[in-house]
């Protein structure tokens, strides 16, 4: 078995041992059994309301899709941010490190492995649980969103995204500051994607601009408007409706191809500050 390999067995290991990934499956789970429940009423709603236009039920049942992957997009966002926050800073000044940085393993072989053993557990979590709300909804209302595959892809890029940037964080700073770091950037890019949105809606040229500087600075949002394009049924009357359920202006394909470039910077930059670090 490779460094890289071992590195990334004891990374998932570590992450049990903390229980970080059984505290977020349980919490997940008791999410989803309230979510499946309220599914149920609400589509209820839906389907015997004589106040809706039949046209408007797709609308409204994407909405209550995209509700609920919302929630699983933010819990996977915050599990990567605090799960890489102390992967490197911590174990740097726990001393931890020192074991394994003294056997022969280069330090970018330490570096991958962190990076693939949170990134291995925030995809299947993502999935599993993103699958799970689409599942939901299909199951009570036999509603399929457009692109299911397409937002799975873009919700685990954005936590694979999340977890590069938190990884460069914890290699320069301490394991709070980097958490509360990348959480505030993320919570800027939010907010940016929203001021893109609402530029698209009012045909403001200057708040389109911004958001797109700040979905270059932080792409991580980007993914999630590309996943909630993905599973949300336009209209008219949806596309007056900007906000985290709904995307009037879908992100380009590009900015996939920009997230990898970010990534694979953002690992380089971990690389390369890791190895300058006095351990």
């Amino acid at each position: 078995m490779s460094g890289t390999a071992v590195i990334a067995h004891f990374t998932l290991q570590e992450a049990l041992r903390r229980r970080i990934v059984l505290a977020a499956f349980g919490l997940t789970l008791i999410f989803l059994a309230l979510y499946a429940i309220g599914a149920h009423f609400a589509v209820q709603e839906v389907e015997t309301s004589a106040l809706l236009l039949p046209s408007f039920r797709p609308i409204l049942l994407s909405q209550l899709l995209l509700s609920g992957v919302w929630v699983v997009n933010m819990a996977t966002s915050l599990l990567a941010i605090f799960a890489a926050a102390g992967s490197l800073g911590a174990e740097i000044e726990n001393h931890t490190l020192h074991a394994i940085a003294s056997k022969p393993l280069a330090r970018w072989e330490i570096v991958a492995g962190k990076w693939l053993g949170l990134a291995s557990m925030l995809v299947v979590y993502s999935v599993l649980a993103s699958s799970a709300v689409i599942g939901i909804v299909w199951l009570r209302a036999g509603y399929t969103p457009p692109n299911p595959g397409l937002a799975l892809f873009a919700l685990s890029f954005q936590a694979l995204v999340l977890v590069s940037l938190t990884l460069l964080g914890s290699a320069v700073l301490q394991p709070l500051a980097a958490g509360v770091g990348v959480f505030m950037l993320h919570a800027i890019a939010v907010i940016g994607g929203l001021q893109e949105q609402l530029g698209y809606v009012l045909r403001n040229e200057t708040m389109q601009q911004i958001g797109v500087w700040v979905s270059l600075a932080i792409p991580s949002d980007t993914m999630a408007r590309l996943a909630a394009a993905a599973l949300q049924t336009t209209s008219g009357a949806a596309s007056a409706m900007p906000g985290p359920f709904s995307v009037p202006s879908a992100p380009s394909g590009w900015m996939v191809l920009y997230a990898a470039l970010y990534l694979t910077a953002c690992l380089l930059g971990t690389i390369e500050s890791f190895a300058r670090r006095d351990l």
